[in-house]
């Protein structure tokens, strides 16, 4: 089921799809356009890095209260092969949730179902009370 609470500007142009979560682990997919690749053709190493973050971000954002949010605080990440095809597919979970920092891993897959990347990133939560705009 696609779920369109958590949108904004860049989400939309990538045309991210995010599906609920099966067993903890969330899936988003985007469909590959033009844009998204780099000279050689294959998709640019900051979409992928980009959709690790925001897959993982969709796997920390069901953890948090009402008056929280998060914000990531380090991102690694690790090409495994050129991506190319019609279409990305992350697969995000859990790692570690602590009081004020969650991990998360995220796989990348290419429509061949082959792994193509594998990352992790930490969040920190913080309270919207102290968010200073």
């Amino acid at each position: 089921m696609e779920r369109n609470k958590r949108s904004n500007p860049f989400r939309k142009y990538l045309g991210l799809k995010d599906f609920e979560s099966k067993d903890g682990i969330f899936e988003v997919r985007i469909d590959i356009f033009p844009d998204l690749l780099n000279f050689s053709g294959n998709v640019h190493g900051g979409v992928i890095a980009s959709l690790v973050d925001m897959s993982i971000g969709n796997a920390v954002h069901p953890n948090l209260k009402e008056n929280q949010y998060s914000t990531t605080v380090e991102l690694k990440l690790n090409y495994l092969k050129p991506l190319n095809g019609a279409e990305i597919i992350a697969r995000s979970y859990l790692l570690h949730k602590g009081k004020r920092l969650l991990v998360g891993k995220s796989d990348i897959f290419n429509d061949h179902e082959e792994l193509v990347a594998t990352g992790t990133a930490t969040f920190m939560i913080l309270n919207k009370e102290n968010k200073k705009l």
